[in-house]
């Protein structure tokens, strides 16, 4: 009863393997693949690696399997970056109740396996939720790296709401600034032919590669265009050229520095309720401007004040 039970089930599979065969590769190879996988169907391994505590676990082969279908269970020891070679498919199921941090889910991200031939065909199953915290810390990630690779001044690093820079007790807040979702680049000869640059052309990325062309790439880097151009939600409208703005009405401001503690930007929504990258310039009464740049969120830049330019 039980062979005739299991026969019955991996006809069952069968099919249905065949049937997805079918429509990603066609009939022809369907067949190919199926004769394949019945014919090596015994050549499989299971293996639990969940955590210190299993000692007789051999990880490598979990990672590196000699099994032609190996099927690894873990929790812990996975999550904290183990890489798979050949790796074809993985459940992530374990979503996030806190911060993700930038540094531990990117070394985290080494377990959806070795970048090979074979990357197209391999397959994620993940929460939403935890899919987009991971897609934005890699955004921010990337973007900081851009900023490193210029060499001029500190770093800056990203964190928002749901995605934190490092753990909070790796921060020294004496040498640390938290600028409250601006980010700001250095000082440029200010003209009023520049606003020409700003708004005299519908699309907002060909005016910023204009304005950066005028004022330079350390005032306006390739790095921060290049960002704001892989994230547009609502196309040309994410991005808000503002108005330039004297600094010179601001008590609070430093003039010859153009910079204010609080930040520059106000309210930014009003005018632009479907941009998310905010872009203006302020400048002062002796013809110095500086370009500042504000993410529509929760964004908090993390500059390291000892060597701030």
């Amino acid at each position: 009863m039980l062979s005739q039970t299991l026969i019955l089930r991996s006809l069952s599979l069968s099919h249905e393997i065949g049937k997805i065969a079918t429509k990603l590769y066609g009939q022809e190879q369907a067949s190919s693949i199926l004769a394949y996988i019945v014919k090596n169907c015994d050549q499989t391994s299971t293996i639990i690696m969940n955590s210190e505590r299993d000692k007789n676990v051999d990880f490598k082969s979990a990672t590196s399997p000699a099994a032609m279908f190996t099927f690894v269970i873990g929790g812990n020891i996975v999550s904290r970056g183990v890489t798979f070679d050949n790796l074809l498919s993985m459940f992530f199921t374990r979503d996030s109740k806190h911060k993700i941090q930038q540094d531990t889910y990117i070394q985290r991200a080494r377990m959806f396996g070795s970048r090979k031939k074979h990357l197209p065909y391999f397959e994620l199953t993940i929460p939403e939720q935890l899919y987009l915290d991971w897609q934005r810390c890699f955004a921010f990630h990337k973007l900081a790296l851009e900023a490193i690779k210029t060499k001029k001044g500190s770093p800056v690093w990203l964190a928002d709401q749901r995605i934190a820079a490092v753990a909070s007790s790796s921060i020294d807040k004496t040498n640390v600034l938290l600028d409250k979702g601006e980010m700001s680049f250095p000082i440029f000869d200010y003209s009023p032919k520049i606003e020409k640059l700003l708004y005299g052309s519908n699309d907002p990325i060909s005016s910023l590669k204009q304005l950066q062309e005028r004022i330079g790439n350390d005032a306006l880097p390739d790095y921060l265009i290049r960002y704001v151009q892989r994230i547009l939600p609502n196309g040309a409208s994410s991005i808000a050229l503002h108005q330039s703005s004297t600094i010179e009405n601001m008590k609070d401001a430093n003039k010859n520095k153009i910079e204010r503690t609080k930040g520059l930007f106000g309210q930014v929504k009003r005018e632009f309720p479907d941009a998310v990258h905010h872009f203006k310039i302020f400048y002062n009464a002796k013809g110095k401007a500086r370009l500042i740049y504000k993410f529509n969120g929760s964004i908090t830049f993390l500059k390291n004040v000892k060597n701030a330019g």
